[in-house]
């Protein structure tokens, strides 16, 4: 009888334990066995840059490029670089291209296309959750409106 007592005992002290977050876990300097478990999400930073050009291979400004969260404007010489966060590894992200200035370098479609990294080679990770960096070069040719 003994025995269940403090087997019910030492389950609702685990319990008790559970819900404050001191479980199992190795907290407060006190676990013999190494260094608590490190939390968080592996990431690597993907960058595209290159140059956004008309048909006749006129370099146009102001044009906007999107890639998820970051948004950049083509500097005087067309070009632009953009980046995102994402999760390491093989991805494919949507590049939005966009005229917005209206007519005063021209008017131009816009363009939507994916961006590929296969079997991207990371580089400078910090050796922690942070694989590193990849970049790739994009060249955009746009067409005129009608």
């Amino acid at each position: 009888m003994k025995r269940k007592f403090l087997e019910k005992h030492n389950k609702f002290i685990a319990y008790l334990l559970s819900i404050i977050g001191i479980g199992g876990a190795c907290t407060f300097g006190g676990c013999e066995y190494g260094t608590a478990a490190e939390y968080g999400t592996p990431s690597a930073t993907y960058k595209v840059f290159g140059k956004v050009t008309s048909e006749n291979n006129t370099n146009i400004r102001s044009i906007r490029v999107i890639l998820q969260n970051d948004t950049a404007h083509t500097d005087e010489n067309g070009e632009y670089n953009v980046q995102t966060t994402d999760f390491p590894g093989e991805q494919d992200f949507l590049l939005e291209i966009e005229d917005i200035d209206g007519t005063s370098n021209g008017e131009f479609q816009s363009l939507d296309t994916i961006v590929s990294f296969t079997d991207p080679e990371f580089v400078n990770p910090d050796g922690n959750w942070y694989s590193g960096e990849t970049s790739k070069e994009m060249d955009i040719k746009l067409k005129e409106k009608n």
